[in-house]
């Protein structure tokens, strides 16, 4: 028998609602009392002013670290070295996407549990199977695949609620782009077009996007208060990571997170002025007008991204459109979503139009 590689789908537990944090100090106890816990810089100071007197109370030993550089390697050996000479029993992230990737991949290398607290729905990484890694200068690394699912994510919709709206926004986007990024360069219409995983994948990823398509603006304008709010929580944290652990594996990037990592990788200092999702958000424009999505269904995506206050174009996130720096983000992008050949290289170049 070859090889054979786990399907890894979900998480082994995940609290969403109100108050669920109160949960940490409970699970910290159950995977062995001793946390190493790292977080943003802001959002360690607010989880800990939930829970860090019942951690004190309870008598639970832990380490508290701000993490402000980028999520490399390096600093999650480190984190791991420092975990395991201080016989610490699980790590615990704090925060958003940047620092959960850190101590996910912390835990891999030091083989011990992990509990994701994520204060904001910007992404799916807080149960994600895989660790988007950066080099020291913030531009995308090897990324690093967990062998088994995240342990705990506690996701207390009071704290994610108070995160900035605009993460919100990119969230909803980053989830939606899922749909149509499953359908890159296939053509699914039932079951029997494609293997079982990419089926499920096709369909969830569809329900995801409908789902926040039709509540997205009620979301943006009334956070907490929307009458979805929750479900969101469950839908941009596990619902869409799961679509992603149906993923093919075949290691090449669709159009919209293409569009992300050639942002990050070329126009790396203009870039981290903006959110994963609002650089997917724009590189989903061209995604569907490259799957020849209806041009009405993509005014209406476009009209949904203004009124969520968001980029438009490649020039909004501050990328110079000339004439060399199109060419560079053709080629790029071609190369990175598997686009060869002279018709598909030149109907990704009609479609790039959508981001102008």
């Amino acid at each position: 028998m070859g090889t054979v590689s786990a399907l890894k789908v979900g998480c082994g537990k995940f609290f969403h609602g109100p108050g669920v944090i109160s949960l940490l100090p409970s699970e910290i106890r159950r995977l062995g009392g001793k946390a190493f816990i790292v977080g943003g810089p802001t959002t360690l100071d607010i989880v800990l002013g939930h829970v860090g007197a019942e951690l004190e109370a309870e008598g639970l030993d832990y380490t508290a670290i701000k993490h402000t550089d980028y999520c490399t390697t390096p600093w999650a050996h480190r984190y791991a070295d420092e975990a395991l000479a201080g016989g610490y029993t699980v790590m615990v992230g704090v925060g958003g996407g940047k620092v959960l990737d850190e101590m996910k991949c912390a835990a891999f290398f030091a083989e011990l549990p992990i509990i994701t607290v994520p204060t904001s729905i910007a992404t799916c990484v807080a149960t994600s199977m895989v660790c988007i890694m950066y080099n020291e200068k913030g531009q995308r690394a090897p990324a690093v695949n967990l062998a088994k699912e995240v342990d705990v994510c506690i996701a207390d919709t009071a704290i994610i609620a108070d995160a900035p709206r605009r993460t919100l926004a990119a969230g909803i986007l980053d989830s939606m782009a899922k749909m149509p990024e499953s359908f890159h360069q296939k053509h699914i219409e039932g079951y029997r077009d494609c293997t079982l995983e990419e089926y499920i994948q096709a369909i969830n990823s569809r329900a995801i996007f409908e789902f926040l398509n039709g509540e997205a603006r009620d979301l943006y304008r009334n956070g907490i208060r929307a009458k979805r709010f929750n479900d969101v929580v469950l839908t941009n944290l596990l619902h869409t990571s799961i679509v992603s652990g149906f993923a093919d594996g075949s290691g090449q990037l669709a159009i919209a997170h293409a569009t992300y990592d050639f942002l990050r990788n070329y126009n790396t200092e203009e870039s981290y002025r903006f959110l994963h999702g609002e650089m997917v958000a724009v590189g989903l424009l061209i995604q569907m007008a490259y799957n020849g999505t209806p041009t009405e269904e993509i005014e209406a995506l476009r009209r949904l991204m203004a009124d969520l206050d968001m980029p438009l174009t490649l020039s909004e996130l501050h990328y110079t459109c000339d004439e060399a720096g199109m060419a560079l983000f053709l080629s790029e992008v071609a190369r990175n979503s598997n686009v060869v050949g002279p018709d598909d290289m030149e109907k990704l170049r009609t479609a790039i139009g959508e981001a102008l």
